[in-house]
């Protein structure tokens, strides 16, 4: 099993910069994907992340606090689909201790776990991982991309509980359904969380992206050799909760890509998306799913591929 020793070089600027440029691609007509997430954390930037879910900001009034409602509101329901004895991979740990839920159901259920936190962030990961030491949880931290996972943890010794919250809207579905499937095996259980767009007032999201959106890219640009102000020409964040930037100066190294200037870069998304649709996008990766509705902005979704025997209120 990986763990965080040996992983200071794999994950230090060179491997951020190897992968931005990997990263890039072309979706024609002078626009380029660039919305990796995991390139937002480059190393020394968790403060701008932390600074954004301060109590007193409408992001945490918006999206942090009702996130966690809905989370501590159907944790019981959560783990009682779980078997007693089971991996709790939890797929970006971050500040703000939602696993406590899971902590608490778990234990009300007497049901026993391992808890693995992922993330590429020393701080993240010694952060969580101290604080379930100190409840007593057993816990073994995995400093790894979620990409990498499969790899890493290979065959599943006893099943798994994949959980992964909001960060499911940074990328396409498909993409992050197809990733989790592969991360359960056929014995596990997948959890994600979205919040519907017709639940919530887009405009008001759309301009908190806004306020935050060049503190948080700005080292994400710089990886691409690029001066955040200096070479930025426009920023646009759409209703879709795309973040947008418009080149106005390109490098060598760029346009060896392609990448020129007055190209577009889709630097971040946060999707919202309508209810009919996510549950669309469950269908097509997961049929077995048990999708959580307390009927807040914030819904989430139970999934399995196949092993474990449920009841018949599983799609």
């Amino acid at each position: 099993m990986e763990s965080l020793k040996g992983k200071e070089a794999l994950y230090g600027q060179e491997w951020f910069q190897k992968r931005a440029f990997e990263s890039l691609k072309d979706l024609g007509e002078g626009r380029w994907d660039y919305s990796d997430s995991l390139l937002l954390y480059v190393p020394g930037s968790d403060e701008k992340y932390e600074e954004v879910q301060e109590t007193d900001t409408l992001y945490h009034r918006l999206i942090t606090a009702p996130e966690r409602e809905y989370l501590q509101g159907v944790a019981e329901s959560v783990v009682s689909e779980l078997p007693n004895g089971f991996e709790y991979i939890d797929l970006g740990p971050g500040t703000e201790h939602k696993e406590q839920f899971i902590f608490d159901a778990a234990k009300n259920q007497s049901k026993a776990f391992v808890y693995r936190p992922v993330d590429i962030s020393n701080r993240y990961l010694q952060l969580s991982t101290e604080y379930a030491n100190q409840q007593g949880l057993p816990t073994d931290p995995l400093k790894s991309s979620f990409e990498e996972l499969p790899i890493i943890l290979g065959r599943e010794s006893q099943p798994r509980f994949v959980s992964l919250g909001l960060t499911y809207g940074n990328y396409e579905p498909a993409e992050i359904l197809s990733l989790l499937k592969e991360l359960i095996g056929e014995n596990g259980t997948a959890f994600i969380n979205a919040q519907i767009r017709e639940r919530v007032d887009i405009e008001a999201i759309r301009e908190i992206y806004e306020g935050v959106a060049e503190s948080m890219a700005a080292a994400k640009i710089r990886l691409l050799g690029l001066d955040p102000e200096a070479d930025i020409a426009e920023r646009e964040v759409t209703d879709q909760i795309k973040v947008w930037y418009t080149l106005k100066h390109s490098t060598p190294q760029l346009e060896s890509k392609g990448v020129k200037a007055g190209d577009n870069l889709l630097v971040f998304q946060s999707l919202r998306p309508r209810m009919a649709l996510f549950e669309e996008a469950l269908q097509k990766e997961f049929p077995r799913h048990k999708v959580l509705d307390e009927g807040g902005s914030f819904v989430g979704a139970l999934l399995q591929s196949k092993g474990l025997e449920v009841e018949n209120h599983w799609v």
